[in-house]
């Protein structure tokens, strides 16, 4: 066992003897509800609930993916085709769930996409605002669609963030707004669910080795700004061990989770932390010269980006 999982271990029976921190809510037998299931973290999410004796709603834009998927889970699984950004279609698919399996205990909100990296004077207005509208505006109806079913269960929230919620995010700010957003929300929930019994967490997690972060990764401004930082931070984690850390943190009802094993230590000195890495970037040439050429070749080229989906 990690340090970092060791103090989250210590952090959580200080909790549930002094500050009221919930039971373990084991997966057995429980119904966890999944947006952005079909493919990355949120298939790998789907598969480790299963594991662990859970029933999962499988929620995502495209149907034939999710059916797929459900094969693997013998019965164990719902299909609900459903866009984060239409509230009455997340409504059917929360009411159809509790229909098949008589409630909701996790819900995890999950669904997002990531835009590739461009800068605020160079990035597509629209796909700014998508973003936006997809991983905060998507997150928050998933919750507001599910909150009564999970209520009734007294279950757990989480939210899948990101390190940008709190690491600068140049050449990605639409994708860190958002982020930064997410967590507010889950803190705020946290505060608003736990006279109703239910339990709320942020998942911060760094780089995972899925399709759409490989994509970003190809870009070549992208490889030269991440060739400045240690190699560690830029080193894509496998989706599995992702996937097992948001599990195990849904089942001590933990109000924050991250991976790799450096995102909470780096999480726990975000102030002074933050401020010297934004001064470092401010004045390091050298990732100005990467911003310069790339807006100069952008402009000149005049060709809009488009946000690619999370694989849902």
């Amino acid at each position: 066992m990690g340090i970092t999982e060791t103090a989250a271990r210590r952090l959580d029976v200080v909790g549930r003897r002094f500050l009221g921190r919930k039971d373990r809510l084991e997966l057995g037998g429980r119904v966890v509800f999944i947006t952005g299931a079909a493919r990355g973290i949120g298939a790998e999410l789907a598969r480790q609930a299963h594991a662990r004796g859970a029933l999962v709603s499988l929620v995502g834009r495209t149907r034939e993916p999710l059916e797929r998927l459900a094969g693997e889970f013998a019965g164990r699984a719902a299909v609900f085709e459903a866009d984060v950004r239409d509230f009455s279609a997340l409504q059917a698919a929360a009411g159809g769930t509790v229909e098949r399996f008589g409630g909701i205990d996790v819900v995890v909100a999950n669904a997002g996409i990531l835009p590739p990296a461009d800068t605020v004077l160079t990035i597509d207005p629209e796909v700014f605002e998508r973003t936006i509208e997809v991983n905060l505006l998507g997150q928050w109806r998933t919750i507001r669609a599910t909150l009564a079913a999970v209520i009734q269960r007294r279950g757990h929230v989480l939210v899948v963030a990101s390190i940008y919620a709190f690491l600068n995010g140049a050449l990605n700010a639409s994708y860190a707004a958002s982020k930064a957003g997410l967590e507010q929300l889950a803190r705020a929930i946290r505060v608003e669910l736990v006279h109703h019994g239910v339990s709320a967490g942020v998942a911060y997690l760094g780089f995972v080795d899925t399709d759409m972060v490989a994509e970003v990764f190809a870009q070549e401004h992208v490889r030269d700004a991440l060739g400045l930082l240690p190699g560690f931070f830029s080193r894509p984690i496998p989706v599995g061990r992702a996937g097992g850390v948001l599990i195990d943190g849904i089942e001590r009802r933990a109000s924050r989770v991250g991976a790799p094993s450096w995102v909470l230590p780096l999480l726990s000195v975000r102030g002074i932390g933050n401020s010297l890495m934004d001064e470092f970037a401010v004045h390091d040439k050298r990732l100005a010269r990467i911003i310069d050429r790339f807006e100069a070749s952008k402009l000149v080229v005049e060709q809009p980006s488009s946000a690619r989906d999370d694989p849902e």
